[in-house]
């Protein structure tokens, strides 16, 4: 029944028109949107407005909830969605926007007891309770490319659905229970192949901290395989296939390649 209600709520938003506004201004803070073809372009407008529609964002440190913020981060979050039109993120129910780089607080046990505290910047995070925490310079690097294969919210959702199972563990669970001892045997090679590479110096397609957890290794290659989806191929097409079965979709199909990487 709630199903039924939420799915008819939903088909309601899509059916509006969308704002001539925001499509300006998604062309100039989502450049990805210049590579999608007409039906993949309506397909993510859709998709965002339901975004919008069903998200709480929140301002924080000052930083104003502007069209151009919450557009940005619905427009990123929706290139990895492209190929799951059902996934909204059902968890997630906040977004909270920072006007730079944060801290958080981080802490871990003492030997003998007592516990030792320290401030840790952060560019983005998700809570398991439903809150999504991002930088906003960030957030417009990552839609305008601007730093390569990287972007905190394609990073952030990527963890967001690696936790719909319980935990971040790089397992998401997109990948069908027939499939999944298979995915993980490959998965657990290419991070493999990645440590090796970084151990002996050789050149990686995408940031060395993916090397800090499965999860990471998983959300940092996601950012790569939507960003700059060609350097992931030459690198590792092991993974990229991974990548592509989980999300269903094969961006380098559409990306053109970027000279010099």
């Amino acid at each position: 029944m709630f199903g039924w209600l939420r799915e008819r709520r939903r088909r309601a938003i899509r059916d509006r028109p969308f704002p001539p506004a925001w499509n300006e201004i998604l062309a100039r803070t989502v450049r990805h949107i210049a590579w999608l073809d007409d039906d993949e372009r309506e397909r993510l407008r859709a998709w965002i407005a339901v975004f919008l529609a069903e998200k709480r964002f929140e301002g924080c440190n000052g930083l104003e909830i502007t069209d151009e913020v919450r557009l940005s981060i619905a427009g990123q979050a929706g290139i990895l969605a492209l190929g799951l039109p059902g996934e909204f993120f059902e968890r997630l129910q906040s977004v909270l926007g920072y006007p730079g780089d944060y801290l958080a607080r981080k802490s871990a046990p003492l030997d003998g007891g007592g516990e030792l505290e320290w401030q840790e910047p952060r560019l983005g995070e998700t809570w398991t309770g439903g809150s999504m925490v991002l930088s906003w310079p960030r957030v417009r690097e990552g839609g305008r490319l601007l730093d390569g294969p990287r972007s905190v919210v394609i990073h952030e959702c990527a963890h967001a659905i690696d936790m719909l199972d319980g935990e971040a563990d790089g397992i998401p669970p997109l990948v069908s229970n027939r499939d999944r001892r298979r995915w993980l045997a490959a998965f657990d090679e290419c991070r493999a192949r990645f440590e090796d590479a970084l151990d002996e110096g050789r050149s990686v397609a995408f940031d060395e901290y993916a090397a800090e957890s499965p999860a990471e290794f998983f959300a940092v290659a996601t950012e790569c395989f939507l960003q700059d989806p060609h350097r992931l191929f030459r690198f590792d097409k092991t993974l990229y296939g991974l990548l592509q079965e989980v999300w269903r979709q094969d961006p380098k199909a559409r990306v053109p390649v970027q000279r010099g990487r």
